[in-house]
């Protein structure tokens, strides 16, 4: 199944000539679009009013909220976080279901928000649990997922 950059990037599939796909090329993929993700910023989803719930739902909010005037060390902060990051991968990785963000505890002095990311990779009648660790440096505002 092909994710978003997949399917707009022009350049042929191991599927497009017959052969099968991996399990662990899937995870690949997904891994590389939660990052794309990830590294987007998008205010559509606080700037689209709620009576809009199809335009809040569509690519117009693809990415995540800029969480640079976040506190890494408040529990409120961490929270909004976490439940923002769970709502941006369920809506728009449609291979993932039941989709789980955990915060690691914040290392002191560390300038990292480190998580893990739990889901259901959707396979058709076979479902997969997958698991992805991903890490924000706050210096350069970049994901990395694992």
């Amino acid at each position: 199944m092909r994710g978003l950059m997949d399917r707009l990037v022009d350049a042929p599939l191991p599927e497009d000539s017959g052969r099968g796909v991996s399990m662990s090329d899937i995870r690949k993929g997904i891994a590389a679009d939660l990052e794309n993700l990830l590294n987007t910023r998008s205010e559509g989803a606080r700037l689209i009013p709620e009576t809009y719930k199809e335009c809040r739902a569509s690519s117009l909010t693809f990415g995540i909220l800029d969480f640079s005037a976040y506190s890494l060390l408040s529990p409120q902060d961490r929270d909004r976080i976490r439940r923002s990051l769970e709502q941006a991968i369920s809506l728009h990785e449609g291979r993932l279901s039941r989709v789980r963000v955990t915060l690691e505890p914040q290392r002191e002095l560390d300038r990292a928000l480190r998580f893990r990311v739990d889901a259901m990779m959707e396979l058709g009648p076979d479902n997969e649990k997958v698991q992805f660790d991903a890490v924000l440096q706050l210096n350069s505002q970049n994901y990395m997922v694992r």
